[in-house]
Order: structure tokens, then C-alpha cells, then sequence
């Protein structure tokens, strides 16, 4: 007998799991998506996938190596479908803790097989970014091989697969309701009802409202992800890489620079950096705050001085569900046959292929690997 599974969000955490589950036999994904496969949050994400990264902590080292691994497979196989870019990464090291982390990560990316270097001298750190100033620099972590894809060509890479092998993928699809019916969920949406033996909650920033309609309470609430692209007056060169300090992040777009505020810092007890925000009401362009502009214009004039006297050619909003501790909430919920898959924040690129792989082999199987043991909603009893 098939099972039919109702995933709800078909951004890149959505459209992995239905993969993942279309490879089980006996089982029919269904993907819900109120707008387009890879839109929300999933088409406003830097998509970086770097090795050397402080976004989740040393002991997951191996979930960063299986997404770089997953995109570039899917890269191989197909030119696009990930929209693999290999730049490398340069993480700036201004003081002793960055300067642990930074080595500690090198260790592990060697132990995986990739090549990861400390650079002590300014000259090594220079070759890689010229504009870098390197006065107080501790030194520099590098490796060139990872880089940053496209996070909507990868969910629309995922959802094809999903239906080629026999998942229904629905687009335009609002839900409305979730109504736990006997033994299975019922999800009342805008073009009509849809029974369930089980749902996962897929919905990133959406996700505390979906999870309200079935009186799931999570500590969740939305960061700000404040995105500006730069056209710096200087030629920033051809071969710059990810460039990662620890109030900000930037990574390449031919002659712009793509800048962020790095993930960590924001605070769940300031109003300017969280809250509970709609989702819905986000401008296609626009939305930032001017001070954070001041903020990242500060941070160039001390760490990369050209770049400071840029123009903005594009500024955007998104939203992050998070969680208090900044970690995804994933697996069963208190609602038999309610599945979770939300609080992802700026890391959905990085655990989509795990997240995605173990919630189809959970609802397949019934088996609960180590991963989701760790992230159980539980943890916030």
C-alpha cells in the first residue's frame, strides 16, 4: 500500500526531502508550494557552502562535506543544476578565537581530503585578496575548493528528480488549514483538500504558522538576512574568493561584491535584528536598514578599504526562522504524523542534503539516525 506524504514548502529543505523520499519504494511525496518551487527565503541565500565556516559547530563537520559533495555531483552531472561556483574561501583571523576555529578547521578539512592552508604572511593573504588590510591579522584560513551555488536551481533540481521518479509537485498551492483526521493529516488549501498519512513541515520562514495550525508551540522567531550588492570603484579582480570575517561575509558576482552580516550575530533580544515578521509582506528589492549599510561601510573602511567606496546596485530582505539556539529543529513533533524540518536559519543550504536524507529515511522507515536525535524538539523542554 502507498503511503502519501504531504510536504509543505518547496524551497530547498522541501524539494530535498521529496527526492530523498522518492527513492523509497511505497511511498508518494507530495510537494505544496505557495508560490514557486525555490522562491522565499531559498531564492534570497548567499548559497554559500564553505568548509571553513563557524555557522554550525565542528562536531557536524561532515554535514558541510556531503552538501559541498551533493552539489558538485549534481554540477557533474549536469551543468546548471546546482549552479556550482568554486571560488575558495578566505576566513580573516583578527583574534585568537577566530584563530582556533580557523585551524581546528583546516585539521578537519585535510582529514575529509580537501586541501585547506593557514596563511601567516601578508603576502600569501594578499595573492588571494589584494584589497585585504592586514594590520592586527592573526593570519588567514584558505582553501579553494568550495565556493556557492544556486539555491532555486538546486530545489528545482531536486523537485524534477522527485517527479521523474513519481512525486506530485504542486505549485500556486496555499495551505490554509492542517487538520489531524484519524490516522492521518488532512491539509485544507486553496485548490482544494488533501489527505496525508504524514506531513513535514518544510515552510522556512512560514514555519511558525504552520505549526500553529496544529497548536505546535516552537521557541522560533525570524532573523533579518539584509543583503547588499556592491559595485566596488576598484576592479575587485577576477579570482576573488568568499571572504568571511566575523561580523560579515561577501562572496563574488562577476564585478560586484554580494555582502551580508554574518549569521551568529544576530541577537534574538534586539528588535533591529529579530522578531516575528510576515513573510508574505517582503518587497522584491528593498526592505534594508540604512544603519546596516553604515555598519558594513565601517567594516570595509577597517578590514578591506576599497571596497568601502562602492556603489549599491541591488539591496534586499529575507527572512530566517531560527531557533533559540540557533540550530534546526528536525524529526518527529508532538502531533502524530506532524514532521518538522524548520529553524534551518542561513544554514538551509548546508542541511538540505542531510536534512533531506534522514526525514525521508524517518518517515520511509521509521528509523531515527544519530542527526535527528540531536535536533529533536525536545531539547527545548
Amino acid at each position: 500500500m502507498t503511503r502519501r506524504i504531504g510536504i509543505i514548502g518547496g524551497g530547498i529543505l522541501g524539494s530535498s526531502i521529496a527526492y530523498h523520499l522518492s527513492l523509497y519504494e511505497g511511498v508518494e511525496p507530495w510537494v505544496i508550494e505557495k508560490n514557486l518551487i525555490g522562491s522565499g527565503t531559498t531564492a534570497r541565500s548567499a548559497g554559500t557552502v564553505c568548509l571553513l565556516d563557524d555557522s554550525l559547530p565542528e562536531e557536524f563537520f561532515g554535514i558541510r562535506v556531503l552538501a559541498l559533495q551533493t552539489y558538485k555531483e549534481m554540477e557533474r552531472e549536469s551543468p546548471g543544476s546546482a549552479g556550482f561556483v568554486q571560488c575558495g574561501t578566505l576566513v580573516a583571523c583578527p583574534n585568537a578565537q577566530v584563530l582556533d576555529f580557523v585551524k581546528k578547521g583546516i585539521e578537519l578539512s585535510r582529514k575529509y581530503g580537501f586541501s585547506a592552508s593557514f596563511l601567516e604572511s601578508t603576502e600569501d593573504i594578499k595573492k588571494r585578496v589584494p584589497d585585504v588590510s592586514t594590520e592586527g591579522l592573526l593570519g588567514a584560513g584558505y582553501t579553494d575548493e568550495d565556493g556557492y551555488v544556486d539555491a532555486t536551481a538546486i530545489s528545482v533540481t531536486y523537485a524534477k528528480k522527485a517527479a521523474a521518479r513519481g512525486a506530485k509537485v504542486l505549485t500556486g498551492t496555499k495551505v490554509t488549514e492542517v487538520k489531524k483526521t484519524g490516522n492521518g493529516i488532512r491539509l485544507i488549501t486553496n485548490k482544494g483538500d488533501f489527505d496525508f498519512d504524514s506531513v513535514i513541515n518544510a515552510s522556512g520562514p512560514w514555519a511558525h504558522q504552520v505549526d500553529g495550525m496544529v497548536s505546535v508551540e516552537l521557541p522560533l522567531f525570524h532573523t533579518k538576512a539584509e543583503v547588499f550588492v556592491l559595485k566596488p570603484r576598484k576592479d575587485v579582480g577576477a579570482h576573488v574568493p568568499i571572504v568571511k570575517y566575523p561580523l560579515f561575509y561577501t562572496k563574488p558576482e562577476g564585478s560586484r561584491i554580494f555582502a551580508c552580516r554574518a549569521h551568529l550575530t544576530m541577537s534574538a533580544s534586539k528588535s533591529e535584528d529579530s522578531g516575528i515578521f510576515d513573510p508574505d509582506a517582503l518587497p522584491l528589492s528593498g526592505g534594508t536598514d540604512q544603519n546596516f549599510l553604515e555598519f558594513l561601510t565601517n567594516e570595509f573602511l577597517h578590514n578591506v578599504p576599497s571596497w568601502a567606496d562602492s556603489a549599491v546596485t541591488n539591496d534586499y530582505l529575507a527572512y530566517r526562522m531560527e531557533t533559540v539556539d540557533y540550530l534546526p529543529v528536525v524529526g518527529p513533533s508532538k502531533v502524530p504524523g506532524f514532521v518538522l524540518a524548520v529553524g534551518a536559519g542561513g544554514n538551509g543550504v548546508l542541511l538540505a542534503p542531510t536534512i533531506g536524507r534522514s526525514i525521508a529515511r524517518l518517515v520511509a522507515l521509521g528509523s531515527e539516525d544519530e542527526f535527528l536525535r540531536r535536533f529533536r524538539y525536545t531539547r527545548f523542554a
